[in-house]
């Protein structure tokens, strides 16, 4: 046993130690991007605006974590603390993916356990929790799920089921699409493991998360209901659901597929496709029903996506459909390196690959970019704007044509222009403010379109002009 703990020790040391480093960018650079601006903006004019919103979207539990934190949220640098915490949060469920699949006999190399672990966690999904301030709870939200699939089938009787459904509301009240990732512990559980299917606990599985996902319809349309009067559109249930499932195989299909490459190069589809089915095909040694399981949970994974009118296939939203998909790939991969001469190599050369795109990807697509877009704001209000007008600063946005800061961009994540969203200048222009000691106002709504102009004493920031800067 002390051998165990020792060894088990070192494996966690790894993984944090592995995962700092890979998410280093999102703790040693100061910024923000998109919904952080709107949110540092909140936390010091409106809090309560904060949580009113997220129990508007369906989300009370979140909504109430982002308005604890609004009140150590003051500035840029500020925002540092929550992402910090997403890391952490995410070194935590490292552990809990090694503990999982170590005490269910998953992979029966420790080796392979421990780069599952790790390369798991290095997914454009986790990138953009960790990367995006905003979404720091989002992990906390699959660790919920993982302990509410696991005290589902491991407490006895009602405990387990009661404990399992709170854990899991809880998940969903965070966010619904993490919440979705109580079905990857399943089919982890019932798929990868050599034990047969045992169709009892596997009922129960799917009534559980059907409990959630009725918890999540209540909380999404009865809450806001009761407390405001309103709901928000883009929860109503859709009635194209042949074009939702064409959406499917288009985009969160073919994202999941190509795991690690944000590009969805067509390559990238076909190389990962090989190792899925070589995982598949591993996979069914254990039983020919388990690859059929295993493609109805990574469809399950996503049936709420497939539900709703809103058709919005980025990374944050598909987090537990990448997860089956990426973990089949893995497999697959892991037979390919085995047959290889050069095995350890190419196992240690797997999360070094894996966490060099992470890195990347969160340097290239959110903080280089982000800083550069405030720093063209600052300078373009610091020259317009005398440092004693008192006037309201307005910002005119045509948002076509806009030119881009990063090298590429995907969907409102990766590359996403903050000056190109009307939610963003006021965060942004009130960050100025106080950083420049100037004196501006700013109204409740900052932002103006087309050839509008503004009335009384006032001045318009220009979009155009701003990014003409770079």
């Amino acid at each position: 046993m002390t051998n165990i703990a020792c060894n088990n020790f070192k494996v966690y040391l790894f993984l944090a130690a592995a995962l700092l480093v890979c998410y280093s960018p999102v703790f040693l650079s100061s910024y923000a991007f998109s919904d952080d601006w709107y949110y540092l903006f909140s936390a010091q004019t409106d809090p309560a605006s904060i949580f009113k919103w997220d129990v508007l979207s369906g989300r009370p539990a979140y909504g109430a974590l982002r308005y604890g934190f609004s009140f150590l949220i003051s500035s840029v640098d500020s925002l540092i603390l929550i992402r910090v915490l997403s890391v952490v949060s995410l070194i935590l469920l490292s552990f809990y993916f090694y503990k999982f699949i170590s005490e269910r006999g998953i992979l029966k190399n420790p080796l392979q356990r421990v780069i599952f672990s790790l390369v798991i966690c290095l997914l454009p999904s986790f990138q953009v929790f960790n990367a995006w301030s905003v979404c720091f709870p989002f992990v906390t939200s699959i660790l919920l799920a993982g302990w509410s699939y696991s005290a589902l089938t491991r407490l006895r009787g009602i405990k387990g089921v009661t404990v399992s459904a709170l854990l899991i509301t809880l998940s969903f009240a965070i966010y619904q699409p993490t919440a979705m990732c109580f079905l990857f512990f399943a089919f982890m559980d019932t798929c990868l493991t050599p034990r047969k299917v045992a169709k009892k606990e596997l009922i129960r599985t799917l009534l559980m998360i059907f409990f959630g996902m009725l918890m999540a319809l209540i909380l999404a349309k009865v809450i806001p209901l009761l407390l405001f009067g309103e709901t928000l559109s883009r929860s109503n249930i859709t009635i194209d659901l042949l074009g939702k499932i064409k959406w499917f195989f288009v985009e969160p299909l073919k994202n999941a597929i190509c795991n690690f490459d944000t590009g969805r190069k067509a390559l990238s589809v076909i190389i990962s496709l090989l190792f899925i089915f070589i995982g598949l095909k591993k996979i069914s040694g254990n039983g020919k029903e388990k690859v059929i399981l295993s493609l109805l949970f990574a469809v399950a994974a996503v049936t709420p996506n497939l539900l709703v009118t809103e058709s919005w296939a980025a990374y944050r939203t598909i987090s537990a459909l990448s997860l089956i998909t990426t973990s089949c790939f893995l497999i697959g991969l892991f037979v390919v390196i085995d047959k290889t001469k050069y095995s350890r190599f190419l196992y240690l050369l797997l999360p070094v690959a894996a966490g060099w795109l992470a890195a990347s990807n969160i340097k290239e697509g959110f903080s280089s970019p982000q800083q550069k877009e405030y720093a063209l704001l600052k300078a373009e209000i610091t020259k317009m704007v005398a440092k004693d007008f008192d006037g309201a600063l307005y910002y005119r946005l045509n948002s076509e044509n806009l030119p881009k800061i990063a090298k590429s961009s995907k969907y409102d994540e990766f590359g996403s222009l903050s000056l190109g969203m009307s939610w963003t200048f006021a965060g942004m222009a009130f960050t100025v403010k106080k950083e420049a000691g100037m004196n501006y106002t700013l109204t409740k709504s900052p932002v103006i379109t087309g050839n509008e102009s503004c009335t009384g004493k006032c001045m318009i920031i220009d979009a155009q002009s701003v990014l003409a800067r770079q």
